[in-house]
């Protein structure tokens, strides 16, 4: 047999596996673009159909660290093959809704197996490679995002237009199909290690993302302060918890010795800040061109296409740029490019011209595309390959954090010094105010990568006993 032909177990199919159950996440754009039609359909007004993307976002965030302990504990194969079957089922009850109630249960559940899918699939592509061509694997993981971000709001809207919401449910069976029969044939059996599920410590820390999270995407709402500070203050609650318990226990959910390894905190927090950079960049630039520019929806969407383009082509090419330069220095650019680009976008005005914005979209969807798969590469290194489900759990968790914070700071800012208004003055002046503490936020991570540079040098991987 030629040597170039793949094997079922071959890396490459693993890496093909792996994209597919990523690429699932397709669901939350596609999804995004039927929200009018369930409202007017379901007789629900905006902020009521906004439940029906915030209950999916709420179930997967609560179920990462769970799902990667299941994962170390019992093997990928029977975990990944569980969440795509029940991200199959989920979906189509999703479609089969009978009332908006309905929906967002379903949503809720769909949320857990698609919580199951993302922190397995991580996985499998970092332990499938050797650590000299995880770089490039994660990058081509990546695209799966990437893509799902170029055509998932055309596909959205096309669907929707066609048959209405439910076709665009039904219409995403196949994939989770396809995962789940993939996972059964392609991946081996076993791979588990023994111990025990730290259910205390699990469910703490599933209680202290979903607080903190809805915290932050209830701070970008106008009177949500108030059930913005209770979510606060239950997450507070349960991370002391949380700590407290896995001091306490001989088999923790999280070994936190992990967050005093300087390479693990810097590059979760440059992989929080690329996906702070994502959902910022998607928000407020469109405020900006369609209240302060007057630009129609469909223009706004088509100038703003070059940064997730950007990573579509460039997620490839940032892996082998990693590998090549080495993940310190990939990091550190990755990261001068995301903070170059919020410096561009600070420039704009009134009467920047079209082609200044897209060249800032393309500086800023380069430097997430290196700071993605740096910070992946170089968090997930410092796991073994027996803990790499809850590796990718608390890269994901942290993730979802910054995600939820690039809704919600710069809301904060834009509302404050817009003041309700929406003249085109008054969106150009919290437009700016957005991009100012954009661009602060992500400087956080450069800034703490160059002082812990300086101060000592990152090391090796620490194995986390």
């Amino acid at each position: 047999m030629n040597s170039s032909t793949p094997t079922p177990l071959d890396p490459r199919w693993l890496l093909a596996l792996a994209w597919l159950a990523g690429f699932t996440l397709i669901d939350s754009s596609i999804v995004s673009l039927a929200l009018p039609d369930i409202a007017r359909d379901l007789d629900r007004s905006v902020g009521q159909v906004a439940w029906i993307a915030t209950g999916y976002l709420l179930a997967l965030a609560a179920t990462l660290l769970a799902a990667g302990r299941l994962s170390d504990r019992y093997g990928s194969r029977p975990v990944l093959a569980f969440g795509a079957i029940g991200f199959l089922v989920t979906t189509a009850l999703c479609g089969l809704a009978p009332n908006f109630e309905s929906l967002v249960a379903a949503r809720i559940a769909q949320g857990v197996a698609g919580g199951i899918l993302y922190t397995v699939s991580l996985a499998i592509t970092v332990t499938a490679f050797p650590p000299e061509r995880r770089a490039a694997a994660i990058g081509i993981y990546f695209t799966s995002g990437a893509f799902g971000a170029v055509i998932g709001p055309v596909i959205g809207g096309l669907l929707t237009d066609i048959g209405g919401w439910r076709l665009v449910f039904f219409a995403q069976l196949p994939l989770p199909a396809v995962v789940a029969l993939g996972a059964l044939v392609l991946l081996p059996t076993g791979g588990g290690r023994a111990g025990r599920m730290d259910v205390p410590g699990i469910a703490m820390a599933s209680v202290f993302i979903v607080g903190a999270t809805f915290a932050m995407l209830q701070l970008a709402e106008p009177d949500g302060a108030t059930l913005s500070a209770i979510a606060a203050i239950v997450a507070v609650g349960a991370l002391a918890a949380f700590v407290w318990i896995e001091r306490r226990t001989d088999d923790p959910a999280v070994r936190l010795a992990i967050f005093g390894n300087p390479r693990f905190v810097v590059a979760t927090a440059a992989g929080a800040a690329a996906w702070f950079a994502i959902m910022s960049a998607i928000i407020y630039p469109a405020l900006y061109l369609q209240l302060a520019r007057g630009f129609g929806a469909g223009e706004s969407g088509l100038i703003l296409l070059a940064a997730p383009l950007v990573g579509l082509i460039g997620f490839p090419f940032a892996g082998s740029f990693v590998r090549s330069v080495g993940v310190d220095r990939a990091l550190l650019l990755g990261l001068v490019l995301v903070v170059g680009g919020a410096v561009l976008m600070l420039t704009w005005n009134a009467g920047t011209p079209v082609w200044w914005i897209i060249a800032t979209n393309l500086v800023n969807g380069l430097g997430i595309a290196i700071t993605l798969v740096a910070s992946a590469t170089d968090a997930l290194s410092q796991f073994t390959p027996e803990e790499a489900g809850t590796g990718s759990a608390l890269f994901n968790s942290l993730r979802q954090l910054g995600a939820a914070m690039g809704v919600a700071i710069p809301a904060v800012a834009f509302e404050f010094v817009a003041a309700g208004s929406r003249t085109p003055d008054a969106a150009l002046a919290g437009s700016g105010s957005a991009f100012a503490i954009r661009l602060i936020v992500l400087a956080i991570p450069l800034i703490l990568l160059v002082v812990v540079s300086h101060r000592r040098p990152l090391g090796q991987r620490v194995v986390i006993q």
